[in-house]
């Protein structure tokens, strides 16, 4: 079967105000069909509507192991020269497959419980204070890197035992890596800063698993590496990886639901008050808030095989876009989907994914979420949006603040 040869031009999804504002062009789409092949910078088949998205991704016909699909938009001559970000990216849970990814989850399952996370509480609720206390003479604030983006960062090096002289080095070699799995156009100078941090990450990981095995602690690290199942334990380069990966995922899209939270609020007043009221309300809002502004817009998956899904030819090797950020706001499943409440009832939103590959750290963002939003709604229940308006990070894929000027006062 040949692709090119039956697709039509793609249509374009990227329009004036897109990062603004994406959810106008996913309303076009939906009501368009549940399927349709978009201009991301590249041509991709692309699954909207929810019930789709949500049926491919417990799909055992695609398959996960898409780093090599990030040199799509890499001419071929310099391909080769991003083996190594390839090859490491690859041994990432995320980026596996079963029978691999099987196993890897298994060992890793125990750090990520719903215990595991409940006894992080008193931890994460001491960071939010002691980050809150420091703005206590603040009037505005630049809230990404003030607080929405260290945070995650203080929770994710607890569990891991980093100290914080390594805070910022975390915070850079995370940021260049999501710069590139992000944007489907990626650039040279991306995969090479992507593939440079990731070098830095491991390297600095050997150091670490070293000294914890000679000296283990309760981290994560120290978890890990005493965990064993059916006679199974991570090999170094797995466990190196599933580092880098724990800090990736651990703070990126953490600080993007966090300040995307807040924005959101800010736009609902009424709502913002009402849970500085009633703080029960604060799991259901951040519950609505991961669907009605997710801080994962979508992700790929690769046909293993052809395979006609709604009337549309997709062919083995073929990568497939789930719009997880459409399927969220999706009419047909969501009543008033592009309206915030954060009472909404059976809110089975998509933004931690669904089947095997569910968000192995979804119980830690989400006490993370609900510490943050709520102590600083309670702490500066006034707060308001500042002169300077929210910019947007250009990043199709995960969506979040690159600045955003708040008055807490």
């Amino acid at each position: 079967m040949s692709a090119e040869a039956i697709k039509p031009s793609p249509k374009k999804i990227v329009v004036d105000g897109f990062l603004d504002d994406p959810y106008t062009a996913y309303r076009q789409f939906l009501a368009e069909g549940s399927i349709h092949f978009v201009d991301i910078g590249t041509g991709l088949q692309a699954a909207f509507s929810y019930p789709l998205v949500y049926s491919l991704l417990r799909d055992p016909r695609f398959s996960s192991k898409r780093t090599g699909a990030f040199m799509r938009a890499i001419p071929e001559e310099y391909r080769s020269n991003y083996s190594i970000l390839v090859k490491m990216l690859g041994l990432w849970l995320l980026f596996m497959d079963p029978p691999e990814h099987s196993r890897l989850r298994k060992l890793m399952n125990k750090g990520f419980s719903p215990a595991v996370a409940e006894l992080l509480r008193p931890r994460i609720e001491a960071i939010a204070d002691e980050m809150l206390d420091a703005l206590t003479d603040e009037s505005e604030i630049e809230f990404m890197s003030q607080f929405a983006h260290p945070l995650p960062v203080k929770v994710i090096a607890h569990l891991l035992d980093i100290p914080e002289s390594m805070h910022k080095d975390l915070i850079r070699w995370s940021d260049a890596i999501a710069i590139m799995i992000g944007n489907p156009q990626r650039t040279l100078e991306q995969c090479t800063a992507a593939q440079d941090a990731l070098l830095s990450l491991t390297e600095f990981f050997r150091g670490v698993v070293a000294k914890r095995r000679s000296n283990p602690g309760t981290d994560l690290i120290s978890l890990l590496l005493q965990i064993e199942a059916d006679g199974e334990m991570l090999t170094e380069d797995e466990l190196y990886a599933q580092c880098a990966m724990l800090l990736f995922g651990g703070h990126e899209t953490t600080r993007n639901l966090i300040g995307n939270g807040i924005y959101t609020l800010l736009q609902y007043p009424d709502e913002l008050q009402r849970l500085c009221a009633k703080p029960d309300l604060i799991r259901s809002c951040v519950e609505e808030l991961l669907r009605y502004q997710s801080p994962v817009q979508f992700i790929t998956r690769l046909a293993k095989e052809d395979l006609e899904i709604e009337g549309t030819n997709v062919c083995a090797g073929e990568p497939i876009l789930l719009m997880l950020g459409a399927a969220n706001r999706d009419p047909k499943q969501f009543g008033n989907p592009d309206i915030f409440d954060p009472t909404r009832a059976n809110n089975s939103h998509l933004a931690f994914g669904a089947g095997p590959h569910f968000c192995i750290g979804n119980q830690i963002a989400r006490l993370e979420a609900q510490t943050a939003i709520l102590k600083l709604a309670q702490r500066f229940p006034k707060m308001s949006f500042a002169n300077k308006r929210p910019q947007w990070a250009p990043n199709y894929a995960l969506r979040g603040f690159k600045s955003f000027p708040l008055n807490l006062r």
